[in-house]
């Protein structure tokens, strides 16, 4: 494999991996690193600092085994820390894996998600969201974007899931219950005219089938967490690649 791209991911989350393993090219190889989850069941994520996350989930363990694995790239597959700890946040944690696993370039899912709105030139988009997303993490949503969120539609579950609060449907088996067929049918029900394109900021909540679909029948702009983030690890592994000498 020429380039070698690395995840952080927490440790109940098969969804990330998953989906950038069946989008990168047969010259690209993931491996993942898991963390626990820096969310405690029964309470609601709203961010924590550098220092804390990585001491107290494992992830620094993690990120020094791919490093010592040589990746070229490594990606952070937990949006919600930027969505919560803002640019600032991105930029700490960057610079702080970038120097516990040896000098990898690094990139937040969070950031990832700006750099491809940015490079869409989007404005006015629809947030699809998972749901797990409280509306406390839906408006950090809004203002962590660099562009105006027009609607937010997420994801209705199936009746059996009533009663469950919202931040807790991960861990109870909600992100096996995201069924690609009806989320396409609840998008294409409830997306405003004028629309095109389609942000899913989860990285565990699954879309990949569905914005396949929506991009071929429909010409919606998907941009998903997994998605921006394996094309922004992408542009830096490129970079490293033509960095180094030849031998």
């Amino acid at each position: 494999m020429r380039t070698r791209l690395g995840l952080l991911v927490i440790h109940n989350d098969p969804v990330p991996e998953m989906e950038i393993w069946r989008s990168v090219g047969p010259d690209t190889s993931v491996h993942t690193a898991r963390f626990w989850t820096p969310r405690p069941f029964g309470t609601e994520f709203t961010g924590l600092d550098v220092e804390e996350l990585l001491s107290g989930t494992g992830m620094d363990v993690a990120v020094r085994q791919l490093g010592d694995l040589d990746v070229h790239a490594l990606g952070y597959c937990f949006a919600s820390s930027s969505v919560f700890g803002g640019t600032a946040f991105d930029t700490a944690f960057g610079a702080h894996v970038e120097r516990l696993s040896g000098g990898v370039p690094t990139v937040t899912a969070g950031q990832a998600i700006r750099e491809e709105l940015a490079r869409n030139r989007a404005d006015g988009i629809a947030v699809v969201a998972p749901p797990w997303f409280s509306d406390g993490t839906l408006e950090a949503i809004r203002s962590y974007l660099p562009v105006r969120v027009r609607q937010i539609i997420r994801y209705e579950l199936p009746a059996e899931w009533d009663g469950i609060e919202r931040p807790d449907l991960f861990d109870r088996g909600a992100r096996f219950a995201v069924d690609q067929d009806e989320l396409e049918r609840q998008i294409l029900q409830r997306l405003e005219p004028g629309i095109d394109t389609l942000l899913v900021p989860g990285g565990g909540f699954a879309s990949l089938t569905a914005a396949e679909r929506l991009r071929r029948s429909r010409r919606l702009n998907v941009i998903s967490s997994n998605s921006a983030l394996l094309r922004a690890m992408e542009r830096r592994a490129a970079s490293v690649a033509r960095a180094a000498p030849v031998p």
